[in-house]
């Protein structure tokens, strides 16, 4: 996945629960790679769902998790051990040596799956690579395991404050049973605190308004609306109380002329590219998109780069007061530089230095 595109980060700065859940509601298929202490594990998301996960804890190895569950005897824990190496992986060898029969070996996969990425939220520090992908190898199964069940349950395992906190947010954020929730929470089997915290939300509420309600403690409150967010169960409200959560006016006006001076950057390019490719220029806008770093993608939500490469600045302000954030034009900055940054890095993927002149002029009217 070398010619794909990754992203790189800090857990210091986000959570592995958040980054899981931006690639599930995007629908990606990519791979989280987490190096933290002595570990590297790594989880694979195939159109949003998560399809696979390993890890280096030798703890958290297939024979390790079924001697622990009891599956395996030690003397046969041993003796399969023994046989691994070269291309013989343990599973195989479970099956060949009739300790296991191949359907379940599946449903042990599943399960070390699980507690793979169970154990991965919890960590507080590390980096994470994202490789966005088409494909995986073949020696990579696909797993039928339900994402937004392990999500809860690995984010209702964290102790963490720290984490916990980092999740979910300031005291004013509002939140909301995401629309679809309904018909996807149909086929989760919520526990007691899940259910509560998710029939409280019958309308967009502060988390302030919540932890009043709630009448589990606010660690558990917190923690479970952490895990419903993470699950995509839950969201911001996207249309909180327009004008009374809006910046100055002045500071507004200046926003909008900012993204309307991009705006005019971001059509003249893709006016370029498109004078080349035709319509598989919407193709291209995608892979611009993929550029942005997660922490970018909520600011685009109901935000289309297909018109002309341009954005909604109603819809951008929108999703910057639903945010809460507090640097509305840091924000703002961030964004921009990262879909011109997008634009410049794919033009060159396709065309080379072809295109490199006239988009230098076009960016050059920016003063940047």
């Amino acid at each position: 996945m070398s010619d794909e595109l990754s992203i790189q980060g800090a857990l210091d700065e986000t959570t592995l629960a958040d980054l899981c859940r931006s690639l599930a509601r995007n629908s990606e298929t990519a791979v989280i790679t987490v190096e933290a202490a002595d570990r590297h594990d790594s989880i694979y998301f195939r159109e949003g769902k998560i399809v696979f996960a390993v890890s280096s804890d030798p703890d958290l190895g297939l024979a390790e998790v079924l001697l622990r569950g009891g599956e395996l005897t030690l003397e046969r824990y041993q003796t399969a051990t023994e046989k691994v190496g070269g291309s013989h992986r343990i599973g195989s060898v479970l099956v060949e040596l009739g300790y296991l029969h191949s359907n379940e070996l599946m449903r042990a996969l599943e399960r070390q799956v699980k507690m793979v990425v169970v154990s991965a939220l919890a960590l507080r520090s590390g980096s994470y690579t994202i490789d966005f992908t088409s494909q995986f190898n073949r020696d990579i199964p696909g797993l039928p395991i339900q994402t937004e069940r392990l999500l809860l349950d690995g984010v209702q395992k964290i102790e963490s404050w720290t984490l916990i906190s980092r999740g979910i947010g300031g005291m004013g954020r509002t939140l909301r049973k995401n629309e679809s929730a309904a018909v996807r929470s149909y086929n989760i089997d919520f526990s007691e605190d899940e259910s509560y915290i998710f029939d409280l939300l019958s309308e967009p509420q502060s988390l302030e308004s919540i932890l009043q309600r709630s009448y589990l403690s606010n660690f558990a409150t917190c923690r479970t609306l952490w895990a419903l967010l993470a699950a995509g169960l839950v969201e911001e409200e996207e249309a909180a109380q327009g004008v009374e959560r809006r910046s100055a006016a002045a500071d507004e006006m200046e926003l909008e002329s900012k993204v309307e001076r991009y705006n005019g950057v971001f059509q003249a390019i893709f006016a370029l590219v498109f004078q080349r490719i035709g319509d598989h220029t919407f193709d291209f806008v995608d892979r611009v998109a993929r550029h942005l770093s997660p922490g970018m993608l909520p600011y685009l939500s109901g935000i289309s780069l297909l018109n002309e490469g341009r954005l909604d600045f109603d819809q951008l302000l929108n999703n910057l007061i639903s945010s809460g954030s507090e640097d509305q034009g840091a924000v703002v900055d961030t964004l921009l530089d990262e879909i011109l940054c997008g634009w410049i890095l794919e033009i060159r993927a396709e065309f080379g230095a072809e295109l490199d002149e006239p988009v230098a002029d076009v960016v050059g009217s920016l003063g940047v």
